[in-house]
């Protein structure tokens, strides 16, 4: 005989105020923005000569920065022929290069195909094939650089990234990643740490993970 035992769920410990369902039932927050670029925007509005990204040893880019040096990325990109929805591979290491590019092909309407750079060459070759990436921005590459271009046409259910699984029991596999489901997981580590909105100059993340992972 098989026992099912039903858990309640009236004990959750994280705050569940400005939560809506849909139609479907899926619980979605309210008023949280739609896109990546509009939460990036809403950080250069509201403190655009706060520092943004550090690496460690190198450069420093403000939020006023990051968004003016990613669009002229997106720029050369679109000036390259990139088309809303084309796969873009980065393959820089974890620094501002990486930063840039990410953004720079958001900002395109592109979607970014996070390589693993310790990946063997076979393994780059099946990844760039398998994603269908048209831009390779390999470690030696110069970024892109073009008149400054942002679109205006992305969505929150558009796939922002495509990140590849370890294929420790085959071929490494791409997770679609949507524009919602990160603004999502912003909005969830905000939550569950408690913090302000308005914490400014006061929390700095140490990212000692490479980018291209999922944790980064």
């Amino acid at each position: 005989m098989t026992l099912v035992a039903t858990i309640p769920r009236g004990h959750n410990p994280f705050p569940t105020t400005g939560v809506s369902r849909d139609r479907n039932g899926i619980p979605r927050y309210d008023h949280v923005p739609d896109t990546l670029l509009d939460l990036l925007a809403e950080q250069v509005a509201s403190r655009p000569d706060s520092e943004a990204v550090v690496e460690v040893g190198a450069g420093r880019l403000t939020y006023r920065q990051l968004w003016d040096q990613a669009s002229r990325v997106a720029g050369g990109l679109r000036a390259a022929g990139l088309h809303s929805g084309d796969r873009v591979a980065v393959r820089y290491l974890a620094g501002l290069n990486w930063v840039l590019a990410f953004w720079g092909t958001v900002m395109a309407g592109g979607v970014v195909v996070a390589v693993n750079t310790r990946s063997a060459q076979p393994e780059v070759e099946f990844m760039l094939s398998d994603a269908g990436a048209t831009v390779d921005l390999a470690a030696d590459t110069p970024l892109p650089d073009g008149p400054p271009y942002v679109s205006e046409r992305l969505e929150r259910a558009d796939t922002a990234t495509l990140f590849y699984t370890s294929g420790t029991t085959g071929h490494p596999k791409g997770v679609p990643t949507t524009h919602e489901a990160f603004v999502t997981n912003t909005e969830n580590s905000a939550r569950c740490l408690g913090l302000r909105r308005d914490i400014g100059e006061g929390l700095r993340t140490l990212i000692s993970v490479p980018l291209f992972h999922v944790t980064g």
